[in-house]
C-alpha cells in the first residue's frame, strides 16, 4: 500500500522537480533550432495519425456499401500514405532527437569535466573515480536521451491527445463524456505513485554510482588484493555493491510496473464503457457502423498518449534523478576559490612565502597544524622534516594552495594568498607530490605538459638533472617512449624523477617538492636533490624528506613534532640544540 508524501514534501519535490526542468531547458536552448525542427515534425505526425480513422469511416459507411470501387481504392491509397507519411515524419523526428540527445550529452560532459578539473584535491580525494565517471556517463547519458525526446513526445502527446477528443466530439459527444470522468481517476492514480518513483529512482541512480566507484577501486587494486589474499573479502565488498543496485533497481522497477497496471486498469474500464455505450447508440441507428470503428480507435488512441505519458514519467522520473546528481556536482564549489583579483605575481619574489599563525584541521575538527609561523625568502633553501605524522604533508599543500588553512594566513610577498588568481599562483608555485601522476602519451609529451615550448635541449637538460640519463639510454625510443596506463612500464623512482624533471621545466619562483624523492636511493636522492638546486639558484626551494641526511646542506631545516614548529636552522645547530632532530638523524644513520 503506497501512501501519499506529506504536504511540505510534495511541495519540496514539485519545487525540485521544476527547477530541474528549468536547469534541463537551460542546456537545450543552444539547440533550440534542432528541437524546433522536430517539434513542428511531431506535429505534423500526430495531425496525420488523426486521419485514418475518419477515412476508414468513409470507407465503411459510404465507399463500401455504395460499392463505389473507385473511391475505395482512392480512400485505401489515402491510407496507405497516412501510414507512409507518419513513418517518415516520426523517424524523421527522431533522427533530429537522436541529434540533439548527441549534442546534448557532449555538452554535458564538456562541463562537468572542467568543473571537476577546477574543483579542489579534498573534492577529488573524497570521490572515487567510479563515483565521477557514473556521474559522467550514466547520468548524462539518461538526462540526453530522455531529454531530447522529452519535448517531441510531450507536444505529439498533447496534439494527439486534444486533436483526437475534439473528433470524438464531433462523431458522438455522449459517448465522449462517458470516457472524460476518467481523466481524473487517472491523474488520482499518478498523483499516488508519483514520489515513491521519484524516491526510488533517486535511490538506484545513487546505489548505480557507488557500485560503480567499487568495482573502479577493485578492478584497480587486482594485483594488491591478490598479495594481501583478501580476494574472497574483497569481491564480496564488489559483488554485495552491486547487490544494492540489484535490490533498488528491483523495487523501482516493481513500483513502474504496478503504475502502469494501475492505470491500464483505468484504460480498460473506458473501453468497456466505450464499447457497451457505443453498441447502444448503434442498435439505436444513432451512431453508423464506421462511426464506431471510428470511436473506439479514437478512445484507444487518445489513451496512447496517456500511456506514452506514463512511460514518459517513468522515464522522466529516471532522468531528473540524474539530473539532481548532476547538478550536485556543477553546484559544488571549490574548497580553494579562485578569488583572487591579482592575475600577476612580479618577479623576483621580495620577501618570499609566509605562514602567519596558520591552523589546519580536517573533518575531523583535530588541528593537524597549530599556529604555525614561519617564512621561507627568496632563493632560499628550506627543509621541512619531523616524524611522520608531524604534518609536513599537510603544510606543504598550504604553501602550494592545495588547500586554505582553518585559521591564519599564507602570504605571498606580504600579501594573503588567496588575493591571488589561481593561475597566478600555479605559474609561481609548482608542487611535486610524493606519488605524482604520468599521463598517456610520450615520455615528451609529459615533459612538455609544464613547457609546451620546450625544445629538446632543455628536455635534455632536465633529464640529466633528475639524474634519468641512464634510464633515456636504455629506452630503446627514448623521449619518444609511450607512457602506457600509470606508467606501470616505469619504476616508482623513475616516475618521480620524471615529474621533477617536468615541474623544473615550469621554471616556477617556488619549488615545492613533498617526498617526491622516496623511491629512490640514498646516493641517487642527494645527487638529485643536489643537481636540483644547482639548476634552480634563482629558486625558493622546499624539500620534504625522511631521509635528513639527503638534505643536511640546505640553508635551514624547520623541525615539525605534533603540528608546531618545534626548531630551525642549520642541520649544524639542529644537531646541537635539538634531541629529537638528533634522534632523527642518529636513527636514520643506524638504519642506513
Amino acid at each position: 500500500m503506497f501512501r501519499c508524501q506529506p504536504t511540505k514534501t510534495v511541495t519540496h519535490l514539485a519545487a525540485t522537480t521544476v527547477g530541474d526542468s528549468q536547469w534541463l531547458l537551460g542546456r537545450l536552448r543552444p539547440h533550440a533550432k534542432l528541437v524546433g525542427f522536430g517539434l513542428v515534425t511531431a506535429i505534423f505526425a500526430g495531425a496525420i495519425a488523426t486521419l485514418d480513422p475518419l477515412l476508414m469511416k468513409y470507407l465503411i459507411d459510404t465507399t463500401l456499401p455504395h460499392r463505389r470501387l473507385s473511391d475505395s481504392l482512392l480512400i485505401v491509397m489515402s491510407l496507405a500514405l497516412c501510414f507512409v507519411g507518419r513513418s517518415a515524419l516520426n523517424g524523421g523526428s527522431g533522427l533530429v532527437s537522436f541529434r540533439v540527445a548527441q549534442l546534448l550529452a557532449q555538452d554535458l560532459r564538456v562541463e562537468i569535466i572542467a568543473h571537476m578539473t577546477r574543483l579542489s584535491a579534498e573534492w577529488h580525494e573524497g570521490i572515487m573515480v567510479g563515483e565521477k565517471l557514473s556521474r559522467i556517463d550514466q547520468d548524462v547519458l539518461q538526462i540526453s536521451q530522455i531529454g531530447a525526446e522529452m519535448a517531441n513526445a510531450v507536444v505529439r502527446s498533447v496534439v494527439f491527445f486534444f486533436v483526437n477528443l475534439a473528433i470524438m466530439f464531433v462523431l458522438n459527444w455522449k459517448m465522449t463524456i462517458v470516457t472524460l470522468p476518467l481523466l481524473p481517476l487517472f491523474i488520482w492514480v499518478r498523483s499516488r505513485f508519483r514520489g515513491v518513483i521519484q524516491e526510488r529512482a533517486d535511490q538506484a541512480q545513487s546505489d548505480i554510482g557507488l557500485a560503480s566507484g567499487a568495482l573502479v577501486e577493485h578492478l584497480g587494486a587486482v594485483p594488491q588484493i591478490q598479495l594481501l589474499g583478501a580476494e574472497e573479502d574483497r569481491i564480496g565488498r564488489t559483488v554485495d555493491a552491486w547487490a544494492r543496485v540489484v535490490r533498488a533497481q528491483w523495487a523501482q522497477r516493481r513500483t513502474e510496473i504496478l503504475f502502469s497496471i494501475s492505470v491500464t486498469s483505468v484504460l480498460a474500464i473506458a473501453i468497456l464503457l466505450v464499447l457497451g455505450f457505443g453498441i447502444h447508440e448503434y442498435f439505436l441507428d444513432l451512431l453508423t457502423l464506421g462511426g464506431l470503428v471510428a470511436f473506439y480507435t479514437y478512445v484507444t488512441r487518445i489513451f496512447e498518449p496517456v500511456s506514452t505519458a506514463l512511460e514518459l514519467y517513468s522515464r522522466a522520473q529516471r532522468m531528473l534523478a540524474s539530473v539532481r546528481r548532476v547538478r550536485t556536482i556543477l553546484s559544488t564549489e571549490p574548497t580553494v576559490p579562485d578569488l583572487g583579483k591579482i592575475a600577476e605575481i612580479r618577479l623576483p619574489l621580495s620577501t618570499g612565502l609566509r605562514c602567519d599563525l596558520v591552523s589546519f584541521a580536517y573533518r575531523s575538527n583535530e588541528n593537524v597544524l597549530h599556529r604555525v609561523s614561519l617564512q621561507i625568502g627568496d632563493r632560499e633553501n628550506v627543509a621541512i622534516v619531523g616524524r611522520s605524522g608531524s604534518g609536513k604533508s599537510t603544510l606543504s599543500k598550504l604553501l602550494a594552495r592545495i588547500a586554505d588553512p582553518t585559521a591564519g594566513t599564507v602570504l605571498i610577498d606580504g600579501r594573503p594568498a588567496f588575493e591571488y588568481s589561481l593561475r597566478a599562483l600555479r605559474q609561481t608555485i609548482c608542487y611535486v607530490p610524493q606519488h605524482p601522476v604520468l599521463f598517456s602519451g610520450t615520455i615528451g609529451e609529459n615533459l612538455r605538459m609544464a613547457n609546451r615550448n620546450a625544445t629538446d635541449s632543455m628536455l635534455q637538460q632536465v633529464i640529466d638533472i633528475a639524474q634519468l640519463s641512464s634510464v633515456m639510454f636504455r629506452l630503446p625510443r627514448g623521449l619518444d617512449t609511450i607512457v602506457g596506463p600509470e606508467a606501470a612500464g616505469l619504476s616508482g623512482g623513475e616516475r618521480q624523477r620524471l615529474a621533477i624533471a617536468r615541474a623544473l621545466l615550469r621554471n616556477s619562483s617556488i619549488l615545492i617538492l613533498d617526498e617526491s624523492t622516496s623511491a629512490l636511493d640514498l646516493p641517487t636522492e642527494q645527487a638529485l636533490l643536489q643537481a636540483v638546486a644547482d639548476y634552480c639558484r634563482d629558486t625558493a626551494l622546499v624539500l620534504i624528506s625522511h631521509r635528513l641526511r639527503s638534505l643536511i646542506w640546505v640553508d635551514r631545516v624547520i623541525l615539525l613534532e605534533g603540528g608546531h614548529v618545534v626548531a630551525e636552522g642549520t642541520h649544524g645547530l639542529l644537531y646541537k640544540g635539538s634531541k629529537l632532530y638528533q634522534a632523527l638523524y642518529d636513527n636514520e644513520t643506524e638504519d642506513g
